[in-house]
């Protein structure tokens, strides 16, 4: 488990008012070394404030990220503190510079929603032995607790996982007085089966289609030579049958010349 920082530990970052506002003065202040921000809250008016880039970078590479939990100091003549979570940061689209960073200034007594890490340790034994292949999906987690005790992320074994296995939101544990509010259902990571075998399988799922479609053109041809054969007889048994028209009609012919022959010679006779 994960154990959330005390007040003590949280990072206090100094920022300043911000007066001028507008794409180039903003442009204008980040060159200088500074960013621009806002902090709003609760009952509290928005405030355009800058950020020096060094110290905001810093807090953004550590383990709290971009979710963090800082104690904002504004150095004015009002010298306030307070409590705030870094909400959005937008970054530069090609170089992944910072542009601009919303702060969400909150009250240490009431619980909030955060996102904290998922963090998974150890090697499963799926991947060790096996040669399986560890798939993490969910990295973040969102849960809901107290200011206070914000914790950097939780974590959950994977040593005993095997090949198949997947672990969802139910396995974890939620750290303490903090509750998940992801889906239960959802998956969190699993352990796949080797390379090898997942190629070895589409390979012979795709094979088996191949020799039905093979054995399926081999039946066909088959049958077209199973008809030609018969195209074949059918032709053959057709020739006699003409053959005996001319026959019969040469034999047809023969009778009337023997008819008109003796009415030839009946007609000497008279």
């Amino acid at each position: 488990m994960v154990k959330a920082k005390t007040a003590s530990e949280r990072p206090v970052l100094g920022v300043q008012p911000r007066v001028e506002a507008g794409k180039r003065r903003a442009e204008r202040l980040r060159q200088s070394g500074w960013i621009p921000g806002v902090v709003y809250g609760e009952g509290l008016t928005p405030m355009a404030i800058q950020i020096p880039e060094r110290a905001l970078i810093h807090l953004l590479h550590s383990k709290a990220g971009e979710h963090a939990l800082v104690t904002l100091k504004l150095e004015d003549g009002q010298r306030w503190e307070k409590p705030a979570l870094v909400k959005d940061v937008q970054h530069d689209a090609v170089d992944g510079h910072v542009l601009h960073v919303d702060f969400h200034a909150i009250a240490l007594t009431e619980r909030i929603k955060v996102k904290i890490a998922v963090v998974l340790k150890g090697e499963p034994v799926g991947v060790k032995q096996d040669g399986g292949i560890l798939e993490h999906f969910l990295r973040e987690i969102e849960v809901e607790c107290l200011p206070t005790e914000i914790p950097d992320g939780v974590e959950y074994d994977v040593s005993a996982m095997t090949v198949g296995t997947t672990i969802h939101v139910r396995d974890l544990a939620p750290p303490k007085s903090a509750k998940i509010l992801q889906d239960p259902d959802n998956p969190v990571a699993s352990v796949q089966a080797p390379r090898e075998e997942k190629v070895a399988e589409t390979a012979e799922a795709v094979a088996e289609p191949e020799v039905l479609r093979e054995k399926k053109e081999e039946g066909e041809a088959e049958g077209e030579k199973g008809d030609e054969k018969g195209g074949a007889r059918a032709a053959g048994g057709a020739r006699p049958g003409a053959g005996e028209g001319r026959a019969g009609e040469a034999k047809g012919d023969g009778s009337k010349d023997k008819a008109d022959k003796k009415d030839k010679g009946e007609k000497k006779g008279s």
